[in-house]
């Protein structure tokens, strides 16, 4: 009997401490097809991601992913035409989303998105030259759009919108070249606009003060010049990268920017493929990096969890999670040990990313049975995620 109890226990037993846990952790996969130049916004503990084009059609879909429950739900389909390219930012519970190509290869139109009613409203449009592949960012409660690529060419202005007042006020250019597809981040209330296409790529990085209204060069991105990137904030510092270089390859590393020192330095290289025209957003202790096109339009999740996200990790000395019967045929068993101290939950997702379980998962009772008679013979993959990260347990073969 033990001789076949032995055969059949697929034993998974992890000893991975905070620090050894991998940075880049795959997330529940976009919901819907893969697709490139999307655009991504944060309100709360909520990520909003929508737009695109995934090599047949534009798209006016939005979806969002909730970073306590890393769950994707629809929301309502934005209400301009469809597009990709388009810009975004955030003000207070309102998000506002415009410019783009599409129906029309250049627009200049605006659209709130008011989370509490979660409903859209037009708001006014930009009083500049209708365009794609802007620039859009946050900072004192005042949104700014600007460069991005028009009828006439690559742009260099700048524009302020007040929500209050519904209206745009123009400030002062860019002080770099002309530039599209630009990638830009805010730390201290300073906007940090960094690499995209000026007529060749570029690896330049410039400082944006909104109370001076003033540009100041820094130093140049420590990675290849290129376009396409994304860029997040994480720890206090600004990090970019992916995007395509001058010889056309894809890329997959990232570089960080610290503010106090005017410096980059490396950060871990994004761990599936390289890719241009990714979206990233992040929350206070993590960052998300999806989507994109390496020849393919892609529709993979990663996030990256910074240091006290990973305190309220699993930790190795305090969990034991044992998976049996391996193969199984209709019920499996998971016996497990975990601190009371956190909240819980259990996944059981395929190859594809989706969950098709998802539930909530009681640290006090050490034994959960789940049954297979809705899922197809193949392989899955068992999961079990706190509030604030997720660790992968291993495979469960299904097999009747």
């Amino acid at each position: 009997m033990k001789k076949i109890y032995a055969t059949m226990l697929f034993l998974i037993c992890f000893s991975i401490s905070s620090s050894a846990i991998p940075h880049w952790i795959l997330a529940p996969y976009f919901p819907n097809t893969g697709r490139s130049a999307c655009t991504a916004f944060v309100i709360g503990e909520q990520a909003f991601v929508g737009l695109g084009y995934d090599g047949f059609n534009f798209k006016k879909s939005f979806y969002i992913f909730n970073n306590y429950t890393h769950q994707w739900y629809n929301a309502p389909d934005f209400q301009g035409f469809p597009r990709c390219a388009a810009v975004s930012f955030v003000i207070g519970t309102n998000a506002f989303i415009g410019t783009g190509t599409g129906l029309s290869t250049y627009s200049n139109d605006f659209w709130k998105y008011n989370s509490i009613n979660n409903t859209w409203s037009q708001v006014a449009d930009l009083p500049g030259e209708s365009r794609h592949s802007a620039i859009a960012f946050t900072v004192y409660n005042k949104g700014y759009v600007g460069l991005g690529y028009a009828i006439t060419g690559l742009l260099k202005d700048l524009w302020q919108y007040n929500d209050t007042t519904n209206t745009w006020h123009q400030k002062n250019n860019f002080n770099g070249a002309k530039r599209k597809s630009a990638s830009v981040f805010v730390l201290g209330n300073k906007a940090f606009i960094v690499n995209g296409d000026k007529n060749e790529l570029t690896n330049g990085c410039w400082q944006y003060n909104a109370i001076a209204d003033s540009f100041i060069q820094k130093t140049d991105f420590t990675g290849t010049p290129r376009s396409g990137c994304v860029a997040f904030t994480l720890n206090g510092k600004g990090i970019v990268g992916l995007g395509y270089d001058t010889l056309n390859h894809f890329c997959n590393d990232f570089m960080q920017y610290d503010t106090l020192s005017d410096s980059w330095s490396p950060f871990d290289s994004f761990p599936a493929a390289a890719r241009s025209g990714a979206i990233a957003f992040s929350f206070p202790t993590r960052a998300y990096v999806a989507l994109g096109y390496d020849s393919l339009f892609l529709k993979d999740v990663y996030y990256y969890s910074a240091l006290n996200d990973e305190a309220n990790s699993l930790n190795a000395d305090e969990k034991i999670i044992s998976i049996y019967p391996n193969p199984v045929a209709e019920n499996f068993s998971v016996s497990y040990s975990l601190p009371v101290t956190q909240k819980y939950f259990y996944s059981l997702y395929n190859f594809n990313g989706e969950d098709l379980i998802h539930n909530p998962l009681d640290a006090t009772k050490h034994l959960l049975e789940i049954n297979t008679n809705l899922l197809n013979n193949g392989i899955y993959f068992f999961r079990i995620e706190t509030e604030y990260s997720s660790i992968p347990c291993g495979k469960v073969v299904v097999l009747k």
